[in-house]
């Protein structure tokens, strides 16, 4: 029987669609880049959506009490330094397997990625048992404000959150791999099973395991992203296991820009180390308030500079492998002026609502309204730098494609130091607030002088090629 006319069109209508998305998203490398952002950041759009009822349900559940205070102090440690190793790594390592890939093939970009995988376990191991060998000397430190027992109670949960370390290493080495073949969406949606995970363990077990739950949920949820990730990777036709194939030119190659990523990754990952350490020392509630303020900073820069920042690497390195100095100007004058027109509106927006915006997501439960007068300075503060970071993001990205990894190996020192002086002069006078304050103000000082020193870079190299 012939479709009716109502049936053919509805039948015509999806591939409508999908032929206008593909105009929209293929051709040019704006578009690309474009079509590749849209899908990390819808899909990142609605984990954020989940994320945010996980935070209400989290603020309900435990409020700024001690026991959050000493599950953030736990965690800080953990998964800075696997975020730092993973997130270097991958800055590091596509690039360079980008080029073996295009000049040597797909089989010789495979071995160099499994030799990479085992140098990052080897590292994950050390790391994981010089962190619980030397707990007792460190873990004071980040909690100098605590009682004997929230000191006692983020010692435990330190140990339970240590798979997070090995789950985070291969997930997010997993999904540069998949990044890098330009398969966005589904490494994009996978990060929301730690979410799902959280709210299904609190609404199950928060009454008989209190914030052990929380801490289950958290690695039940990573486990299922690294799954899922390392699933469809190895239906691309990667192994997943890590394999040495010796210490080729390619392997120094990415050994060599390792060193400099882990430090420029302290610009982002660093910080809130030193911030969440000068936090303790300002008494109970404190840890706490500083990790819900910048949580709605965190969800916008996710879905901005996060999605841009993985779409546009590889195609930064392709441009630079392509030797297109031009095209890529054009392509960083394209994206900064979009991104300051987005961002800077936005900012003061979200500003002007953030009491609101506070009371929605968190006043419930053991949270007060003292906790919301708290948490909205601290937010409000933050807020300040949501330009500087998503610029900072094209900004950096254009150097790791350059591989000018030592530029931020140089402003990491510089970042580090600033944020931690500023962190102490201002919360003289503003308290909790002055340390959101002070990363605003890094932010800006730090895009500044990162994006005069890519100039200076690209400008060379384009001055190198022409003689």
């Amino acid at each position: 029987m012939p479709d009716s006319p109502g049936l053919g069109g509805s039948r015509l209508l999806p591939q409508a669609l999908h032929a206008r998305w593909l105009r929209l998203s293929t051709g040019s490398v704006n578009r690309r880049v474009f079509g590749a952002a849209l899908i990390v950041g819808t899909m990142t759009m609605a984990i954020k959506v989940i994320s945010l009822f996980k935070e209400s349900l989290v603020a309900a559940s435990f409020g700024t009490g001690s026991a959050f205070d000493a599950f953030i102090v736990a965690m800080l440690l953990p998964t800075t330094l696997a975020a730092i190793l993973a997130g270097s790594l991958n800055a590091a390592l596509i690039p360079t397997y980008i080029e073996v890939r295009e000049r040597d093939g797909a089989e010789a970009a495979q071995r160099l990625y499994a030799t990479i995988l085992m140098w990052n376990t080897v590292l994950l191991v050390l790391m994981s048992v010089v962190m619980l060998a030397t707990a007792r000397f460190w873990l004071p430190l980040l909690g100098s404000g605590f009682d004997p027992a929230k000191l006692a109670l983020a010692h435990r949960l330190l140990y339970w959150s240590m798979p997070i370390i090995f789950l985070t290493g291969f997930a997010t080495t997993w999904a540069g791999l998949l990044n890098a073949g330009e398969k966005f969406a589904l490494v994009a949606i996978a990060p929301a099973m730690e979410p799902l995970a959280i709210i299904l363990v609190l609404v199950l077990c928060f009454r008989s395991l209190g914030i052990y739950a929380l801490m289950g949920g958290t690695v039940l949820g990573m486990a299922l992203e690294t799954v899922i990730i390392g699933v469809a990777l190895h239906r691309r036709g990667h192994s997943l296991l890590p394999k040495w194939h010796g210490a080729t030119e390619a392997f120094r190659k990415v050994r060599g820009q390792y060193g400099a990523c882990i430090a420029g990754a302290f610009i982002v990952s660093g910080q809130p180390l030193v911030d969440q350490a000068f936090a303790s020392t300002l008494g109970p509630r404190s840890n706490s308030a500083l990790a819900y303020g910048s949580k709605l900073v965190g969800l916008i820069l996710s879905l901005g500079a996060a999605a841009l920042g993985t779409a546009i690497l590889p195609q930064l390195s392709k441009m630079v492998a392509g030797n297109n100095w031009e095209a890529i100007r054009k392509f960083l004058r394209f994206y900064a002026g979009l991104i300051l027109g987005v961002t800077v509106p936005l900012t003061v927006l979200l500003i002007g609502i953030s009491g609101f915006l506070v009371r929605t997501m968190y006043q419930h439960g053991s949270f007060t309204a003292a906790d919301t007068s708290l948490v909205t300075r601290i937010q409000i503060l933050y807020l300040l730098r949501i330009p500087f970071s998503t610029c900072g993001v094209l900004v950096t990205r254009t150097l790791t494609a350059l591989r000018a990894n030592q530029i931020l190996l140089w402003f990491s020192f510089v970042s580090f130091t600033i944020n931690a002086l500023l962190d102490w002069l201002f919360i003289q006078r503003l308290g909790i607030a002055g340390i959101t304050l002070s990363t605003s103000v890094c932010s800006c000082t730090v895009f500044l002088g990162l994006s005069w020193a890519m100039v200076r870079r690209l400008r060379q190299r384009a001055a190198g090629m022409e003689g």
